[in-house]
């Protein structure tokens, strides 16, 4: 029997006093004007209210001007090098430090509030401690952190962030330590968790909680868990021998199975999704094989059919990294060759490709992964080898748009402010 350990919120943490914090203020993304009104000379384009934050191998968090292109400004005396990224409405990143058992949250300085655009420096609102933070993950308002060093995932919404709330909402803990994740389910009521009864490295099922942290139930059917992202559907977990679905139906789970229907020895070990996207951009493998087009490839769950298939590439190409965009309509891989693919996300068809994107994955030496970040009708991409952030116009037939040269050996990418691009009245 599982039992798992739950703690709860009872009173805001005072943020640290090195950090500085933002007063409240709601998260709200704004409404955009009637299509059968000429916006007044005051409206500005969302891109205003936009930052591009990027990670770098040395410990700095770097912010730079969607408009223009330029640094903003660069933070400095971080605990280390930054080991993931990520956020859910725009307004807050959270940062992993998986060596200093720490992640801080990061206030960008741009949001929309009430149609009104806000611009300001951005600040670190503060953090929250734990063993070996790795995989992150965000549903809605709410992010999740996953300690492999103690197997606990902790929810917190964002709009509490912005707030200067930074205690969990909620954590909790399915099993022994383990490399897992966790992620809220929609409509932000219950949550979902790597289950590891055995002491194993990778988990082995999935448990879902209601909001008081009592386990509502739990499935086994996910062997090797690893992988994980959610949509307005519900969300997937990669496994071992393919995929587990879980949505919410009348407060009870519902677990759903997909195998691959070609050859079911392929699971997934990443998952990529968009909110208003009912399928999932998975990668699928044979473990335990060497790498090969035979033995990976990137591939679609196709939530109709519950069943995975690989969308192939041309001959030999292997994929180095892949997501889908804001919009959900399209998926991006980025070849190993530096060419990424265009994949249309409704049937995992490749409907068109951009050469010479990025440099090609280095046959030997150190491997800098690239990442991807979107908001709408744009795409940035990092360069890691040529110091560079690729933006990619996606309003049209997807194309470079320009190549942005931040310096340094740049990692990790994310998109804070205003993603959507309604016209913004300037406060």
């Amino acid at each position: 029997m599982l039992f798992p350990a739950v703690s709860r919120r009872v009173a805001p943490l005072t943020v640290l006093t090195s950090l500085l914090a933002l007063a409240a203020c709601s998260d709200d993304n704004g409404t955009a004007p009637d299509n059968n009104t000429p916006p007044a000379p005051s409206d500005r384009p969302a891109a205003e209210f936009r930052r591009i934050l990027v990670t770098d191998t040395l410990p700095f968090l770097r912010t730079f001007d969607a408009v223009t292109g330029q640094r903003v400004d660069s933070m400095g005396g971080l605990p280390g090098r930054v080991t993931y990224l990520y956020s859910a409405r725009g307004r807050v990143a959270a940062a992993h430090f998986q060596r200093q058992n720490r992640v801080l949250f990061v206030d960008g300085g741009v949001y929309v509030e009430n149609n009104r655009g806000f611009r300001a420096a951005a600040r670190m609102l503060g953090g929250h401690s734990d063993s070996v933070p790795i995989h992150g993950n965000y549903l809605g308002d709410i992010k999740s952190v996953h300690f492999d060093g103690s197997g606990t995932v902790s929810f917190f919404r964002e709009s509490d962030l912005v707030a200067g709330r930074t205690t969990p909402l909620l954590s909790v803990r399915a099993g022994s330590p383990h490399h897992g994740a966790g992620i809220a389910l929609p409509g932000g009521q219950f949550f979902s968790a790597s289950a590891n009864q055995n002491n194993e490295q990778l988990p082995n099922g999935v448990s879902v909680f209601n909001a008081g942290g009592t386990v509502v139930e739990t499935s086994r059917q996910c062997s090797g868990l690893h992988g994980l992202s959610g949509n307005n559907g519900g969300v997937l977990y990669g496994c071992a021998d393919g995929a587990l679905h879980v949505a919410m139906n009348s407060g009870r789970p519902v677990f759903t199975k997909l195998i691959n229907s070609a050859d079911p020895r392929f699971g997934v070990g990443t998952v990529w999704s968009a909110a208003g996207q009912n399928n999932f951009l998975v990668r699928m493998s044979i473990r335990g094989q060497p790498t090969s087009a035979a033995t990976r490839s990137i591939g679609l769950a196709d939530m109709t059919s519950r069943t995975l298939r690989a969308i192939p590439l041309p001959a030999g190409e292997l994929d180095f990294t892949a997501t889908v965009d804001y919009s959900g309509r399209l998926g991006y891989i980025l070849g190993r060759t530096g060419t990424l693919y265009i994949v249309d996300m409704t049937n995992g068809q490749i409907t068109s490709n951009i050469p010479n994107v990025t440099a090609a994955f280095p046959a030997t030496g150190t491997v800098l992964t690239p990442f991807f970040a979107s908001a709408e009708g744009v795409t940035y991409l990092t360069n890691p080898t040529r110091g560079e952030v690729v933006e990619i116009n996606t309003t049209a037939v997807p194309a470079i748009a320009r190549r942005i040269a931040v310096g340094g050996t740049p990692e990790r990418v994310e998109i804070l402010g205003h993603r959507a691009n309604s016209r913004v009245t300037p406060n």
